[in-house]
């Protein structure tokens, strides 16, 4: 059985935020803020039976406010950059903030990371509901967005992102949590492996945003196909690391839908805990915490003045990056009351 709790959490410009704990019969749990439906908390029993945080989080909401990790955060209306912070639909440009360099990250500067969402419970879960109204951020159309959290006895999460717009507009969602399947940060989010259906990733400029070319992962670092301890690759490097400093790429996955197989699995051989993860989208943005000894330190283990770099690893499961402004990567236009869905299934299991 599925339980559901709400407690208070803190308040935002004067408006109560609060912690949704699903839960199932096995004690796996999942804890969603309606500030900007950041995932607070996965919970999973690892080898021994001890239940563990799964990810990176903190227990006070000030740390969420401003923090440029966007941990856990919904991310939109747009994943990732937009090339020159501008875009064009029938002609007409529409000029965003420019929020990373001369580019547009994650929706601008109050992204749906900042949204104080409604909040409904629906079976097995709740679904968050956030109105942007024509402009917000510089994007066309009112787009009502529902986003829902559901679990189930299986220890499986699944997060589905839907949306609707008066006017055409362009839309392209995801997630970013940032996983350390060890639990608790006890180790290092580098010292995993993780394991990408993907030929090929998306070659990106200086400013970190895809040029339309791919770099096929054979023979490279990206060739995650058989599953590589990421510090590996991070030692082995790869000239697209001078720009990034280790992964922080769009994998090209080899196919999209929900299947009986995973495009990604994630793997602590430490906890024994695997995750596998199912999606709708066309790529998975793989960043593995390059700064994030830059921000403030997350609960668990890790105790200091700072965060270890690579701490936790993001896995942003979303179309093309910039697809609006690059005609190879065929990105779709949303319509005037076309509905917008994507799905993105984890699923936590024990690797012996």
């Amino acid at each position: 059985m599925i339980t559901i709790r709400k407690t208070l959490f803190g308040k935002y410009k004067e408006k109560e935020i609060y912690r949704y704990e699903l839960k199932n019969g096995n004690d796996f749990k999942v804890n969603i803020l309606n500030f900007g439906g950041i995932i607070n908390g996965i919970f999973v029993k690892d080898r021994a039976g001890k239940s563990k945080n799964i990810v990176l989080s903190y227990s006070d909401i000030e740390k969420y406010i401003g923090n440029g990790s966007y941990a856990g955060a919904v991310i939109g209306r747009t994943a990732g950059r937009i090339k020159n912070a501008q875009f064009s639909i029938d002609g007409t440009i529409y000029k965003l903030a420019k929020n990373s360099g001369e580019n547009s990250l994650h929706g601008g500067n109050e992204g749906l990371n900042t949204k104080v969402f409604d909040v409904r419970e629906i079976e097995n879960g709740i679904e968050l509901s956030y109105t942007s109204p024509d402009g917000e951020e510089g994007y066309p159309g009112t787009v009502e967005f529902k986003i829902s959290y559901r679990i189930d006895e299986d220890n499986q999460l699944m997060i589905e992102y839907n949306a609707v717009s008066d006017r055409k507009t362009y839309i392209n969602l995801t997630n970013h949590t940032y996983f350390n399947l060890s639990g608790n940060t006890e180790k290092n989010g580098d010292e995993q492996i993780l394991k990408i259906d993907a030929d090929n990733v998306c070659e990106l400029d200086d400013g970190l945003v895809p040029v339309g070319r791919f770099i096929n992962v054979a023979n490279t670092v990206f060739d995650l196909r058989k599953g590589k301890i990421i510090k590996d690759g991070i030692k082995e490097s790869h000239s697209q690391f001078r720009i990034t400093r280790a992964y922080d790429h769009p994998f090209v996955l080899n196919f999209k839908g929900i299947k009986k197989e995973p495009q990604i699995v994630l793997y602590s051989e430490y906890s024994g805990i695997e995750m596998k993860i199912y999606t709708t989208e066309s790529t998975a943005v793989v960043y593995t915490g390059n700064y994030l000894d830059d921000v403030s330190v997350f609960d668990g283990q890790n105790n200091g003045k700072s965060n270890r770099r690579y701490l936790g690893v993001a896995i942003e499961t979303q179309d093309f990056p910039n697809g609006v402004n690059e005609e190879k990567f065929e990105a779709k236009i949303l319509e005037k009351g076309e509905k917008y869905y994507s799905k993105t299934v984890y699923k936590f299991n024990i690797f012996e």
